[in-house]
């Protein structure tokens, strides 16, 4: 049970880290920002969370733009990876949990089946490499741990760190908006996750599940082409859109074919359908 613990969440500001602070609001949460902790700088980590003493620490900071991963090298790896040894590290000090966000790129995508929470990660670009860097760094620490794999995430929050500032279903609506015909992937899979219920998930997951490593993402896969063909039919945009392959969209870092997160130990979030439309009316 979570009800008595101190938690500090970390990236308070991103897009996750908003509607962690919301789902966790009734428990008080403590939520930090890279204003509050530099999480870079090991004695700053080390000193500021032994003063906290927090039981619970969810990591939501990350470097996410993995394009910029392939040309800003030592930056992604300062965040995602040497960044989780040392609040791995503050943690084992006072005893608490750290939970950490990772993610699909950690796996190759050549698996049209998915992977497993115990499949062998094998990442494709460097922003891969970086968290599952921190996934490995985490777990030799002998620290008490939670990683979280997630997916093709989108929320209400500005997506902090990416070069258009905005999650991919608001990129659809304003290129629908100009109504130039659409051309997207279809042929690159994955799980749509409203990252509402990713938070709720984390909620339930702290709350009474051991610890490991989890995969949670809204519940069907997808392809880019179907999650765009959704939100415009959802949205009432008449705009034209037509598939295509990742061929015809050159991208500086290689993306996975089949991001696909198979949820073995923790159930499925709701369908992802059912949570863009949420989004979308709530917007």
């Amino acid at each position: 049970m979570i009800g008595a613990k101190k938690i500090l969440i970390l990236g308070a500001r991103g897009m996750l880290g908003t509607d962690l602070g919301i789902v966790f609001a009734q428990l008080n949460p403590v939520l930090w920002n890279k204003n509050d902790l530099d999480i870079t700088d090991r004695k700053a980590v080390l000193d500021k969370i032994a003063t906290l003493a927090p039981d619970i620490i969810i990591n939501s900071a990350a470097y996410t733009n993995v394009d910029g991963a392939e040309s800003n090298r030592d930056l992604a790896d300062r965040i995602n990876h040497q960044a989780v040894a040392f609040l791995a590290e503050a943690a084992k000090k006072i005893g608490a949990i750290l939970v950490q966000i990772s993610t699909e790129q950690v796996f190759s995508g050549n698996n049209k089946n998915g992977y497993n929470e115990d499949d062998t990660p094998h990442p494709i670009n460097f922003y891969g490499w970086t968290k599952w860097q921190g996934e490995k760094v985490l777990i030799e620490s002998d620290a008490d741990f939670y990683i979280v794999r997630t997916s093709w995430l989108f929320g209400r929050a500005k997506q902090r760190g990416k070069p258009r500032g905005v999650n991919f279903i608001e990129t659809i609506l304003q290129k629908a908006s100009s109504n130039h015909p659409l051309k997207v992937v279809n042929d690159q899979f994955g799980h749509p996750t409203y990252t509402y219920d990713l938070a709720m998930g984390i909620f339930h997951l702290l709350d009474k599940y051991p610890l490991g490593v989890y995969h949670l993402v809204n519940n069907g896969v997808a392809s880019w082409y179907d999650l765009a063909s959704y939100v415009l039919q959802i949205s009432g945009n008449n705009a034209k859109i037509e598939p295509c392959s990742s061929s015809d969209f050159a991208t500086i870092a290689k993306r996975p074919h089949y991001g696909i997160l198979n949820s073995t130990k923790f159930p499925y979030l709701r369908d992802w359908q059912a949570a863009v439309k949420e989004y979308l009316l709530n917007k």
